[in-house]
């Protein structure tokens, strides 16, 4: 777990003081900004840093227009992606979301158009770095900020619409984009990019393969044109492909079954499916027409597995899973098949992210008054969502090791007290010393509303940021009554 740090004040130091900002005092002053922030990440800005000194401190930096979004964000990033799991294999899980700001609110200028191009704000592109088992989570790999450019009106000027495909902003570019920031891997270290169907591009394929990384990838069409392996061989002289990719699947036999979790969605209920497994090898050869970023940097085969996931007699009415998979892995046996199934079920950690920037750091309902200054407050809160998700994932890893091992003996103490103090009986079976880190965090979650019954579970990153910001005013009055007066 050394990629959690718990302590707010070394945290903050981590994360932000090795921003290049053009000035010391500069980083001075959005270390403790970001301290405040992530002691109540939900606060308004002024709630955050409670004085009126700090909180113009924090408005002048938010305002400086030579401070651009990457640079607040290049040393987290930086440190995520030198950070090495345990297999030396991590999974950088990649989605955009929607950062969309009132219609009540006066136009901000600058933002851009989201949704149905009657509301204003951004996108966030992000590669989420986790390990392979999905438990730990290491942070931002890359994250992009984009807007979404207005659509050309037609010519008579009846209604907007796009003129032509070629007129329409790409913003399929940004998947491989943020491959390109990603970069290699460092040395001992295996990156494998899962994105969803938006990501099926062969740029997307071409990046990976100039940075030395894997992918799974979900195919969004199956009528592409393949060569099997093993037939032409891409060193031969190009000629049309012979076969569609949904065909190629169909000439192999299913070999596998195993059961998946499939989470509840808007008009169905949480289930278990038992799907089967196939596979098989291809060359995808590069599309024409093509961009000229592919025609200069892509090769002209690239040779890589599709998996797919089916899903064996589901429930009435409900349809059924099926997941076509591009991996550039090999997979020789079902085993593997299966593994590249699981990764890609990791997804939906990303969504916690995702909750985390709007629920949890209230990002959308920032009252800044310019496109720059949202910028600048949205790369603290991408950091600041981070340490939510892994504050949860302490319970998740390692749950029997001792709570003094991972979070500040401060923090351990001031909460045993309060616990205590309210259940008296408490004492005679748990001590700070042997608190395990599972009973530190269902303690701290009970202070955010975490009732802790049998069948409650592990608790969630709502309740556990809501405890640590009460634990931490607890400190803070734990601090002052032991100051001397005079």
């Amino acid at each position: 777990m050394e990629s959690i740090t718990l302590d707010v004040e070394r945290w903050a130091q981590e994360q932000f003081g090795s921003c290049e900002l053009g000035d010391r005092r500069r980083n001075v002053r959005l270390v403790k900004f970001a301290r405040q922030v992530a002691a109540n990440p939900s606060a308004s800005t002024p709630d955050q840093t409670c004085q009126w000194a700090d909180c113009k401190a924090a408005y002048r930096l938010m305002d400086c227009d030579d401070i651009e979004f990457g640079a607040i964000l290049a040393p987290h990033c930086q440190q995520t992606r030198d950070r090495a799991s345990k297999t030396g294999r991590a999974l950088l899980i990649h989605d955009k979301t929607e950062i969309s700001f009132s219609t009540r609110r006066n136009p901000i200028e600058g933002l851009g158009p989201t949704g149905n191009n009657k509301r204003q704000g951004f996108y966030l592109h992000t590669a989420l770095k986790i390990d392979e088992d999905g438990q730990e989570i290491f942070g931002l790999a890359g994250q992009l900020l984009f807007y979404r450019k207005v659509a050309p009106k037609r010519r008579d000027g009846l209604r907007e619409t796009v003129l032509h495909a070629k007129r329409r902003p790409r913003e399929s570019e940004v998947w491989r984009r943020l491959i390109e920031q990603v970069g290699p891997a460092p040395a001992g270290q295996t990156f494998i990019h899962v994105c969803d169907r938006e990501a099926d591009n062969y740029e997307v394929y071409a990046q990976s393969v100039i940075c030395g990384a894997g992918w799974i990838i979900r195919a969004t069409q199956l009528h592409r044109k393949v060569r099997p392996v093993g037939q032409t061989e891409p060193d031969q002289p190009r000629s049309e492909a012979i076969t569609k990719i949904g065909d190629l699947l169909t000439q192999h036999g299913f070999q596998e079954g195993y059961e998946v979790a499939v989470p509840a969605m808007k008009k169905t209920k949480a289930r278990t499916a038992h799907v089967q497994l196939r596979w098989t090898s291809f060359w995808m050869p590069r599309p024409r027409p093509c961009s000229v970023w592919a025609k200069k940097n892509a090769p002209d085969f690239i040779r890589m597995t599709a998996v797919e996931v089916c899903e064996v007699k589901p429930p009435r009415g409900v349809k059924p899973l099926r997941w076509v998979l591009y991996t550039r892995d090999g997979v020789a046996d079902a085993q593997a098949a299966r593994r590249v199934a699981q990764d890609y079920a990791r997804r939906p950690t990303i969504e916690d992210y995702h909750k985390g920037i709007k629920t949890g750091c209230h990002l959308e309902e920032r009252q800044y008054s310019t496109a720059a200054r949202l910028e600048r407050i949205a790369a603290v809160l991408s950091v600041v969502a981070v340490r939510l998700l892994q504050i949860r994932a302490i319970a998740r890893v390692e749950p029997e090791r001792a709570a003094l091992e991972v979070a500040p003996q401060e923090w351990v103490s001031t909460l045993y007290q309060y616990t205590a103090s309210k259940s008296p009986k408490y004492t005679q079976r748990w001590t700070p010393a042997n608190w395990t880190v599972l009973e530190f965090m269902r303690r701290l979650a009970g202070l955010g509303g975490f009732l802790g019954r049998k069948g409650d579970g592990l608790p969630g990153w709502i309740t556990l940021w809501r405890g640590v910001s009460k634990l931490l005013l607890l400190i803070d009055g734990r601090q002052l009554g032991h100051k001397k007066c005079g």
